[in-house]
């Protein structure tokens, strides 16, 4: 497998992640000082409804990623030319269908929450602009998967880095000018606009140096839609049955929650983008290398960043167990903490979903999309019928455990039994990945209480950062140094980098 690929494609998925992050830490305290909290709120839960507009992309993307990526490791030119043809196609339908839908998702929002948008301000035309920013945001995922196909990673990495600069700069001019929700609505347009137009750029120049051109051909235009006839089907009830729980707490509970429960909900939601995109970030070569046929290579990988991807879970999840209180109270104030039972119910499905979204991912990967999609509209169905009842008649709590308990009994089995009968999950694999954790969870855990506890005792109340600061690093040290002294590998991986970049360089240096 090309390292070089792989690098940028972690490249172009953590930097999308954290510069993602960077805007969201930096921003929402903004929101919250500049943006009065019951507009925020309302602003928050009617996103939940625009949001229904990307059900009219069946995930053409990933399957345009998956399926060049395939033919370029089988070395079918012509296939590809069509495969990419067909893509342009579906993109300018799903273009018109999310612009129908977007006007129709506006023009019922307000009864579906049962509030009054128009009391709010320009929430009205904020709500406008952000159907025509997602509607051409949809056609930038598949352009990006086009180029992630071609492996054109490092056009895409740059791109989707500088398109969030792009996007902070404009919402801090704006929000600082006034324009309330309009700053948020205007920088997602600007966003959507640049990120189109550099990776049709770069997917021409590409399409130049490899002699590829896309090719519109009928036939091969249907065949290719036929294979969203599960995944639109997926993809419509997965994103009614995942907005429903904010639609129905925006009935029963006041719009100040909902921005509450958001601001508390962000943090976990940033983290699972930046682990799970560990996984995303392997989807190339996985499709590649089964299309060349080379299945001792994909294992080889899932192996080891499988273990990787254990590691990097368990401790974010332990961070968040034990600083949760003091990084809301640090990043918007305590009065926004929602509460320890909430946060632990959050990190609890933040755990099991990131292990659940590496075994879909990946099954995806190999061309597994039909099994996937037939799962996901079952599954949805159920989700979304008792995410009703319990936001209804249990609130926020219940719409936690209801999806940490179909994340823990449906997903994580589904997911993992599909590997295994693909031919790529099987217990030597799994203890490979796992086969420290007796030994790094409870130590982990003893560890982090610990010094908390030390910590609360030792600052004065409320100085959160300062508690914040000083349990993530030393928490950090003692997970990094334990995970150093019980894997043999990590020991040897950091002693060859320490070679490289620190004893070479300076043997050469003394010599020099």
């Amino acid at each position: 497998m090309d390292k070089k690929i792989l690098r940028w494609n972690f490249v172009f998925q953590y930097g999308w992640v954290l510069t993602n992050i960077f805007n969201s830490l930096l921003l929402l305290p903004l929101y919250l000082k500049n943006i009065d909290k019951d507009s925020l709120g309302i602003w928050l839960a009617t996103g939940n409804i625009l949001g229904w507009m990307t059900m009219v992309d069946p995930g053409v993307g990933e399957v345009l990623q998956q399926k060049i990526a395939e033919l370029r490791g089988q070395k079918k030119h012509y296939e590809i030319g069509k495969t990419i043809g067909s893509g342009f196609l579906a993109s300018g339908i799903i273009l018109l269908l999310a612009f129908g839908l977007g006007l129709v998702c506006y023009s019922f929002a307000g009864r579906l929450i049962d509030k009054d948008i128009s009391a709010y301000g320009n929430l009205p035309m904020a709500l406008v602009i952000s159907v025509v920013a997602t509607g051409l945001s949809l056609v930038s995922f598949s352009l990006s998967g086009i180029n992630q196909g071609l492996h054109n990673s490092a056009q895409v990495a740059i791109c989707s880095i500088t398109a969030n600069f792009l996007f902070l700069f404009v919402n801090l001019v704006l929000l600082y000018q006034g324009f309330g929700v309009m700053s948020i609505a205007l920088a997602n347009l600007c966003r959507a606009l640049y990120i189109n137009i550099h990776n049709l750029i770069s997917l021409f120049k590409v399409l130049r140096e490899q002699y590829l051109r896309p090719v519109f051909e009928w036939l091969h235009f249907k065949k290719f839609i036929r294979i969203f006839s599960f995944t639109s089907a997926s993809k419509i009830i997965t994103g009614l049955s995942y907005s429903v729980d904010m639609i129905v707490l925006a009935r029963y509970i006041p719009p100040a929650m909902i921005a509450i429960f958001e601001i508390n909900k962000r943090p976990v939601n940033v983290a699972y983008s930046l682990i799970g995109r560990h996984s995303v970030a392997l989807m190339p070569l996985i499709s590649h290398a089964k299309g060349s046929g080379d299945k001792g290579s994909i294992l080889q990988l899932l192996t080891r960043q499988l273990r990787i991807y254990g590691y990097a879970t368990v401790f974010v999840s332990l961070l968040f167990c034990f600083n949760y209180d003091y990084l809301i109270s640090a990043w918007t104030g305590k009065e926004n903490f929602i509460g320890h039972l909430v946060a632990y119910l959050l990190v609890a499905g933040f755990f099991l979903s990131l292990f659940s979204y590496f075994m879909a991912i990946v099954g995806y990967a190999l061309g597994d999309i039909k099994m996937n999609s037939v799962y996901n509209i079952l599954r949805n169905i159920f989700f979304g019928v008792l995410m009703y009842f319990a936001a209804r008649n249990y609130g926020i709590v219940g719409t936690l455990v209801v999806s940490i308990a179909i994340t823990l009994l449906a997903d994580l089995f589904f997911y993992t039994y599909r590997l295994h009968r693909l031919g790529y999950m099987d217990g030597a694999l799994l203890k490979s990945a796992f086969r420290y954790w007796p030994l790094l969870l409870p130590l982990s855990v003893l560890a982090g209480w610990g010094l908390k506890a030390l910590f609360a005792s030792l600052v004065p109340e409320g100085l959160y950062f300062n508690k914040l600061l000083l349990n993530t690093g030393f928490f950090s040290f003692f997970f990094l140094a334990l995970v150093l002294l019980i894997d043999p590998s990590w020991r040897q991986g950091a002693k060859s980098l320490a070679t490289r970049y620190v004893i070479t360089p300076i043997y050469k240096y003394i010599r020099a």
